[in-house]
């Protein structure tokens, strides 16, 4: 799975998202949903347990459930995530996160027109007024971006 590209769309009277039909068939029958800083994540179970596996996995490090920062790290990750079943048209009830923070979708935008962004290993739903700014900061240093400061 590798998951590319962007597009706009408008949630429904009840804050369903229909998935972009290249991404469905990555996502057997639902979703895991973290609303981060700026957007919402959006992972397939296995993605999402390797995200979190992967802020433990690394310089030969792992999971430690006696460390503190550990257990509260990975306990932050998995009780602000919901699990969301994609129905038979493709949507995700974003409505749904209001379970676990009543205002995730406020503080994040996602309220009425989003984009969809393929990340790679999982997928990023922004306010499209955010993800046109976020773009619009990035858009002449794009080069920079990719080949760093070569002046």
């Amino acid at each position: 799975m590798y998951l590319t590209g962007s597009k706009q769309y408008n949630l429904d009277a009840k804050s369903r998202l229909t998935l972009p039909a290249s991404y469905r068939k990555d996502f057997s029958d639902s979703v895991c949903l973290i609303p981060l800083k700026d957007a919402l994540y959006g992972f397939t179970p296995e993605g999402f347990e390797r995200w979190v596996d992967s802020f433990f996995n690394h310089d030969g490090r792992t999971f430690d459930p006696r460390n503190r920062r550990d257990v509260a790290l990975r306990r932050m990750l998995t009780g602000n995530t919901v699990t969301v079943d994609i129905d038979s048209a493709g949507r995700v009830a974003l409505g749904k996160l209001d379970m676990t923070d009543p205002k995730a979708r406020e503080r994040l935008g996602l309220v009425k027109d989003v984009t969809v962004v393929g990340v790679g290993d999982h997928f990023e739903v922004w306010n499209t007024q955010k993800w046109e700014a976020e773009q619009a900061a990035f858009a002449d240093d794009i080069d920079a971006l990719i080949y760093g400061d070569q002046a």
